[in-house]
């Protein structure tokens, strides 16, 4: 499986030279070496990490989405939390717990939905160059 390497926004993708190590009936499972940093992997492999990547980063738009909801529900249901938060009744101080974990919980799955995109895009990137190289 190919080492995940997180893209640097602030230099272009290192450049890699991908070599058939050994090739097998269907091209999706030749064993390619890559030069340039010790790696082994077939273009299987690689393409089950990039769905498995869409798949993820879909997952944490849908639940970032959804934790929102239930962040803006709980606003909507209870105004005035911000102004009178010294004076809430234990239900209302309870409310406005659920407000700040759902407001934080849908913060760390945009944060892990940018993560995956990233790394998708990168993996991407370098499925095109594999193919590209060794014209597959």
């Amino acid at each position: 499986m190919p080492a995940l390497q997180l893209p640097n926004r602030k230099t272009a993708m290192l450049k890699f030279v991908y070599k058939i190590k050994k090739r097998a009936k269907d091209k999706g499972d030749h064993r390619i070496i890559k030069h340039g940093q010790v790696s082994e992997f077939s273009l299987r492999e690689l393409n089950r990490n990039i769905e498995q990547l869409k798949k993820q980063a879909k997952e944490m738009e849908v639940n970032a989405r959804l934790q929102n909801s239930l962040a803006e529900n709980i606003r909507r249901q209870n105004p005035d939390l911000a102004t009178y938060i010294k004076k809430l009744s234990p239900k209302k101080r309870y409310a406005l717990t659920l407000l700040a974990i759902q407001e934080n919980k849908a913060k760390q799955f945009k944060d892990q939905e940018k993560m995956s995109k990233s790394i998708l895009r990168t993996l991407i990137r370098e499925d095109k160059e594999v193919r590209s190289q060794l014209k597959l």
